[in-house]
């Protein structure tokens, strides 16, 4: 597809708004698109990442947790972020071992970088399947009540036609899982 010639806004100014653990907003004056001042608040993360655990009998586990900003219970792959000086592979293997109790021995990249939600944030995800794995205790960070279940590949799929899964990692991650191993 045609690129149509680059950035048209113009950054004036930014400021940080807001900081946390976890991410930042900034707020750019910007002259938009069509030659008017205005303001573009950004989100800016760390990255994400998400891990498809997936058994030798095509069983996913999933992670059920709710989700305060959405104010819903949600059922998910393995996901998390990348904390200072990890790689991405050791950050999957980290978060792997602390939210679903599990460590893999192989981990394979599922396609390159997704853009979660481009028009506020910055954040890109990396997903990964992860096989060859051995049970171990679970770290649950404070912020997390999880419940795991190990589900069918193809029942997670239905369940994201059935819009039981919403979560846009998952459902990216899930879908190249299944293309991966040839379900789909």
């Amino acid at each position: 597809m045609e690129d149509f010639g680059g950035n048209p806004w113009k950054t004036l100014r930014s400021r940080i708004a807001y900081k946390n653990s976890w991410i930042s907003v900034r707020e750019d004056a910007v002259i938009t698109p069509a030659g008017g001042e205005g303001i573009y608040g950004v989100v800016q993360a760390p990255g994400a990442l998400g891990v498809v655990a997936l058994t030798p009998n095509n069983e996913v586990y999933l992670v059920g947790q709710y989700r305060y900003p959405v104010n819903e219970y949600s059922w998910e792959i393995v996901e998390g972020g990348r904390e200072a000086g990890e790689s991405l592979v050791e950050a999957a293997q980290r978060e792997l071992r602390e939210e679903a109790g599990l460590v893999a021995l192989r981990f394979e990249q599922l396609g390159g970088e997704v853009h979660t939600s481009n028009c506020f944030t910055d954040e890109r995800a990396y997903l990964y399947i992860a096989q060859d794995f051995s049970e171990v205790a679970t770290a649950h960070e404070v912020t997390e009540k999880l419940q795991i279940e190990k589900v069918a590949l193809g029942e997670c799929l239905a369940m994201i036609d059935r819009s039981e899964i919403k979560d846009a990692m998952s459902i990216i991650a899930l879908q190249r899982a299944a293309k991966f191993i040839g379900v789909v």
